[in-house]
Formats: C-alpha cells, sequence, structure tokens
C-alpha cells in the first residue's frame, strides 16, 4: 500500500513526483528546493532533494556536514532525504545495472576507449546525472514493490544549463537512436513531458533582469523543453512596513529633521519605500508575462538556517494551496 497521503489539504503541485527547481543563479533555488522538501516531507510524503554535481547547500542548510552521493536523512521528525549526485558514480551505477557484474562493468566502461567516447557524446556526464535522478522516480522501489520515493525534489542548475539539461534526451536520441541507452533516452523524454508526474518550477527575484529571465524560462520550458509548468516562486519580497507613506512625505520628514540619527533614520526608510515600489511593480509585470501562478516568499532579515527553512516551507505551502495548479497544466498550455 503507498505511503503517499490521500488528504486534499495538500498542494497540487505534490501530485506530481518529480518537481524541478529552476532559475537565475543567486535568486535562492537551494533554499526553495530545501523548504519545499520540508514542506512536501511534513505532510508526511517521503521526500528526496537532489543537487546535481554541485556545491553542497543541503549539509549546511540543516546542519548535517557535506551530502553525498547516497541520500543522507536530513530532518530527525519528518521523512527528509538529500543528496549530490555526480556523474562519474551515475556512469559507473548505470553500468553496474545495465551489465550485472561489477567486473564486466569497469571492462565496458572503465576503459580508456570507452570514456573517450563518451566523452566525445554531448552533455553524457548531464545525462547520467538526469538518468540517476529519473531511475529514482521510476525505478527505485521499497521492500513491498512501492516507489522508494514519494517526490524528487530536483534543485537544478542555472537558467541557460538548466534548459541544456533536460532537453539531453533529445539530444541523446539524435547521436543514439537505437539500443539500451536510447530506450532510457526515450522514458526520461516520457518522464519529463509527463504533467502527471513533472513539473518544472522556478525561482527568481522582483527586480528587473531575474524577472526577464524568469519570463523567458518559462517559454523556453514549454516551448523548448516541452516540460510541464509549475510556480514562478518570488524570493525575497519587501513587506509593506509603511502602507500609506510615500517617498514624497518621507522625504520631507527627512529634510526637517533636526538630528542626524532621525534623519538617517528617515532617509533609510524613504529607500525602503522606494525598493519596494520597484519590487511591485517588477511583481505585476511578472504576473501579466509569466502566464504561471505566482507566489510570493518574504525578505528574511536573519540567516538562512534550518529555522528559516522551516518558516519558508509554511509560507510556500500556503502561497500554493492558495493558487493549486491546472489540470491541463502541459506544454504549450496557458
Amino acid at each position: 500500500m503507498s505511503r503517499r497521503p490521500t488528504t486534499q489539504t495538500l498542494p497540487s503541485l505534490f501530485a506530481r513526483r518529480f518537481v524541478i527547481v529552476s532559475g537565475k543563479g543567486g535568486v535562492g533555488k537551494s533554499t526553495v528546493s530545501a523548504a519545499l522538501g520540508v514542506a512536501a516531507s511534513r505532510a508526511g510524503l517521503r521526500t528526496c532533494v537532489l543537487q546535481l554535481n554541485t556545491r553542497d547547500a543541503l549539509g549546511r542548510l540543516f546542519g548535517r556536514g557535506a551530502i553525498g552521493y547516497e541520500p543522507v536523512q536530513l530532518l530527525d521528525d519528518a521523512p527528509l532525504f538529500g543528496c549530490n549526485l555526480e556523474p562519474q558514480q551515475a556512469s559507473r551505477e548505470y553500468g553496474l545495472m545495465k551489465l550485472r557484474f561489477r567486473a564486466l562493468q569497469r571492462i565496458v566502461f572503465e576503459n580508456d576507449v570507452m570514456r573517450r567516447l563518451l566523452r566525445m557524446i554531448p552533455g553524457m556526464n548531464e545525462t547520467f546525472l538526469l538518468g540517476k535522478a529519473w531511475f529514482m522516480e521510476e525505478k527505485e522501489v521499497d521492500a513491498q514493490g512501492q516507489p522508494l520515493w514519494d517526490l524528487l525534489v530536483v534543485d537544478a542548475p542555472s537558467t541557460g544549463h538548466g534548459i541544456s539539461l533536460f532537453r539531453l534526451p533529445e539530444v541523446l536520441l539524435q547521436t543514439i537512436p537505437v539500443g539500451p541507452m536510447a530506450d532510457d533516452a526515450l522514458r526520461m523524454r516520457a518522464m519529463l513531458a509527463d504533467p502527471e508526474r513533472t513539473s518544472f518550477n522556478i525561482v527568481t527575484l522582483p527586480q528587473e533582469l531575474p524577472v526577464n529571465e524568469a519570463v523567458e524560462l518559462s517559454r523556453q520550458a514549454r516551448e523548448v523543453i516541452g516540460v510541464p509548468t509549475g510556480y514562478l516562486i518570488v524570493n525575497q519580497v519587501l513587506p509593506d512596513l509603511m502602507s500609506g507613506i510615500g517617498t514624497a512625505a518621507l522625504g520631507k520628514l527627512a529634510r526637517s529633521a533636526t538630528s542626524n540619527l532621525a534623519r538617517g533614520a528617515l532617509v533609510s526608510a524613504d529607500h525602503f519605500v522606494f525598493w519596494r515600489q520597484q519590487q511591485q511593480e517588477q511583481l505585476a509585470r511578472l504576473r501579466a508575462a509569466s502566464q504561471l501562478p505566482v507566489v510570493e516568499l518574504p525578505h528574511l532579515l536573519s540567516e538562512i538556517d534550518g529555522a528559516a527553512i522551516s518558516d519558508l516551507s509554511a509560507l510556500l505551502l500556503q502561497g500554493m494551496s492558495a493558487r493549486p495548479l491546472a489540470r491541463v497544466d502541459a506544454p504549450g498550455g496557458v
């Protein structure tokens, strides 16, 4: 019997088992991936956050030390795991899975000729990473034959590399159109295109350049990769702390202030209001142009640690529950 909870209060995103988190570098993809993992695992889903051959962020966020290839439990009170996939280990595992015997795998996959051949195939290392992630979604099962993972959260590479990564099954099929690797590439492509299994979510900041990139990435997800889109998560949104007070009024007060301390505080408040206005303009543009449901996360003034991730996970749950994904969330849809 499946472990997956039947409660209707779970966000519709968690009905998919392969949740991709992408976006421009520096926007907080790893933080959002971790928060999604916390939210899902505390809802009872056995969840693994996948890092793809990158500098480990999960170990630092959860105080667990460096995370490696094998999944490590990140929370003591919930089934949340994390790993950092690496192409050499993934290729070794793939070879052993196909050839059954370690000695034969070494002869075939780890000789100089095969290594040179694999290096000639575009994106082969990244294909092994994506293949391992696909294997975890489709093939890994528990002792009862049920899927080992209820949810996989993929902390994808930054925008350009992320687009290339998820196009790799198609590139591989053009390079190797038949054989066992082609069969697996077809299955990877099928998973990525399946709106019942996969969701491509974008993280951005409420700033002009990240917003431009997020809008273009949402278009490429639908039209270039052909992957079902999910949420657009806007990180570091400033709160409305000074409702109804404009920059003109603050500037006037600052000019009439009699002490340097009061003047400095009013100038800082003026800057805050201006920055928030700029953010709100970008948020409006994002909503109009992205075609994706938008979830906002606040700008935290504290260090991003386990407690902050827990707070963000609750806000993500709230935002996603208020904006459920449409059933027809497939490539090319609106």
